[in-house]
């Protein structure tokens, strides 16, 4: 956004500057997501790993014993409040970001459609592509078509 003005109006100028943070926003809580939902998938590997060898494997044939150790084990219980608080924080991120995405993209769909306003007949409007070429090379929006 260096040269915005040479493209830009006010309007479009603060367009792009919410634009750019929203997609900041929106890379941000992706990020985060991806992050609770990798550590969700490890933990409750590892939570299952360690069933299986303490618990599962070596009582496996004296049923008696292994629901007695899988009951007793406070160690248990603990893990699996861990990993129920984690699940429902990655809910909870999940819906942040699909809010977050669609605050993004509602933006971006509305400076698509106000492109006539934005760039009047004249210089700036023949300018226009080497504007949304540079928005896509350098913060990978895409400002060339609604649907992405």
């Amino acid at each position: 956004m260096d040269r915005t003005d040479d493209y830009l109006d006010e309007i479009g100028r603060v367009i792009i500057k919410d634009l750019c943070e929203l997609k900041k926003k929106f890379k941000k809580k992706e990020t985060e997501f991806k992050i609770y939902k990798a550590a969700l998938f490890i933990l409750s590997i590892v939570f299952i790993g360690y069933l299986f060898f303490n618990s599962i494997y070596p009582y496996r044939f004296n049923y008696g014993a292994m629901i007695n150790k899988l009951i007793n084990n406070e160690f248990n219980y603990v893990f699996i409040a861990v990993l129920i608080t984690l699940y429902y924080r990655t809910k909870f991120i999940e819906k942040k970001t699909e809010k977050a995405e669609n605050e993004y993209h509602a933006l971006r769909r509305e400076f698509i459609q106000r492109t006539e306003e934005l760039w009047p007949e004249g210089e700036k409007r023949e300018k226009r592509h080497l504007f949304l070429k540079e928005m896509k090379e350098k913060y990978d929006i895409n400002l060339y078509y609604e649907n992405e």
